[in-house]
């Protein structure tokens, strides 16, 4: 009878450690390559997301007004019932679900259900407390309807920023009861216009551009 030999058959033979560190450096760097194209593609999912969200939004407001004589909703409402809305609540029968108050890249943001929400209306609130923005205005008062901010992402403020979900075309302001937009996807915001067209803009220019902010002024 033959016996059977532990002896590995010639001209097979294991890993040396050397070609076990070059692989192990090879899976490194590939996977250094690869992980941020895959962040960057959830991260594109996440902000194509939070465009629909706007745009079903926008869209709510304008049905909104349509059926209350061309009037966009104010920013909260407090019937004699002493009841408030907010103005999301007053869009949600024109809206899909409630869950699109909430930006998927934005992790701190609340539920509508607590009062809190990732998305702003543009009340444009300044010191005096005048409503300068697209808030309860008529379409009619709006010269340019595809220029003027209506919804954008609000930022991470104060409690009652947050709250409110508001923000301020003034930028030079270090009022901590001012919100302005976040640059939550890649240094920009997905923001939707008045005439319900939503696009990516870079964050600085948000900012910086008056006449997205306030219906005084054209661009």
């Amino acid at each position: 009878m033959r016996s059977r030999s532990s002896a590995v058959p010639p001209g097979r033979h294991g890993f040396t450690l050397i070609e076990l560190l070059v692989v192990i450096a090879i899976i490194a760097i590939l996977a250094a390559i690869l992980f941020p194209v895959f962040a960057r593609a959830r991260e594109n999912a996440r902000k194509s997301t939070c465009q629909s969200n706007i745009k079903q939004l926008a869209l709510g407001v304008l049905q909104y007004a349509q059926d209350y004589d061309e009037m966009t909703p104010r920013h909260c409402h407090q019937p004699a019932s002493g009841d408030y809305y907010m103005w999301t609540g007053m869009v949600q029968p024109y809206v899909k679900s409630m869950d699109i108050t909430r930006c998927p890249s934005n992790a701190t943001a609340k539920n509508v259900a607590r009062g809190c929400w990732g998305y702003g209306y543009n009340l444009s609130r300044v010191p005096a407390g005048v409503n300068v923005g697209v808030a309860n205005r008529s379409l009619a008062e709006i010269e340019k309807p595809a220029g003027l901010l209506m919804i954008c992402e609000s930022g991470d403020g104060t409690a009652a920023t947050a709250w409110l979900g508001y923000w301020t075309r003034e930028t030079d302001t270090t009022d901590p009861s001012y919100l302005h937009p976040t640059g939550r996807h890649m240094e920009g915001s997905n923001v939707g216009f008045a005439d319900g067209h939503v696009k990516w803009m870079r964050q600085s220019v948000i900012r910086e551009t008056r006449g997205l902010w306030d219906s005084r002024y054209t661009q």
